[in-house]
Order: structure tokens, then sequence, then C-alpha cells
């Protein structure tokens, strides 16, 4: 399953460049924004409700922590980064509630970033497995308080 999110992230990537491109050439067209940022959206959101990929027990004992920063806050963020385009979607079709979506999912993203600093640096938290998806979610941060901020 992931293999096949991976390639649908992909195409939708690709027809956000397309769209980007097109428009840059002056030919606009709405559509491929449409289809290309709410594609990445159920993206996101499905890879929140993929599995851990940790389900063999392992010698020690999970603490709390380690379940916080490896379990729990990944699924979080994923869900934060899939609202958060969704909310870029509805701001750039003039949908009422993009200015609640952007912030909400911006502050999900921020309050778990918040959290898994704190994590690594009281519990030593090794973070090498969430690289992916704050790969994803920062961008989509930035573009959220880029068209947030001026509304407020």
């Amino acid at each position: 399953m992931k293999k096949i999110l991976n390639k649908a992230e992909l195409l939708m990537m690709g027809i956000l460049v397309i769209a980007i491109a097109l428009q840059l050439l002056g030919s606009k067209i709405d559509l491929l924004y449409s289809i290309s940022i709410s594609g990445l959206g159920l993206v996101f959101f499905l890879f929140a409700q993929l599995p851990n990929g940790q389900s063999e027990p392992s010698e020690k004992e999970r603490d709390f922590n380690d379940l916080l920063g490896h379990v729990l806050m990944p699924k979080v963020l994923w869900i934060g980064t899939a609202i958060t385009t969704i909310g870029i979607l509805f701001y750039l079709n003039h949908f009422p509630g993009a200015l609640n979506m952007l912030l909400i999912g911006g502050g999900t993203i921020t309050f778990c970033t918040l959290i898994l600093i704190i994590l690594r640096l009281t519990k030593g938290l090794d973070l090498q497995q969430l690289i992916p998806v704050l790969y994803r979610a920062f961008p989509a941060l930035l573009v959220a308080a880029y068209f947030a901020l001026p509304l407020l």
C-alpha cells in the first residue's frame, strides 16, 4: 500500500508542477490545481492510516514516550498535513472555512513539532523514521502560514 501511495503522491505533485508551469505560460487551468491538491490531501490522510511498520515485539518494553513519538505523533502529523492541504485548496477556490482549516492544520503541525522537539531534547528520541512526514508537513505549514496570516 505504501508503494501505491508514494506513486500517487508523485503523480499529484507532477500534476501540480504542470499546473504551475501552465500558469506561468499564461494558461490558467484551475481544475489541475483542484485535482492535484485534493489528491495530495487524500494521500496524506491515507498515509496516516498505514500501520506503523514496527509490529514485531522488541526486546525492551516500549514506554509512553516511545509510543507518543513513534506511533501517535506521525499519525497526527499526517492528518494535520492533510487538513492543511485541503485548507490550501479551500483558500485557492475561495470556499468558506479555509482560514479555520489552515489554522487547525497548521496549529496541529506546530504543536506536534514542539512535542517532538521536547521528546528529542529530554528523552533522546530518535526521529529518523519521522523525516518523511516532516518533509511534507513543513512546506504545508509554510504555505498555510503564508495564506492565513494576512486573513487574521
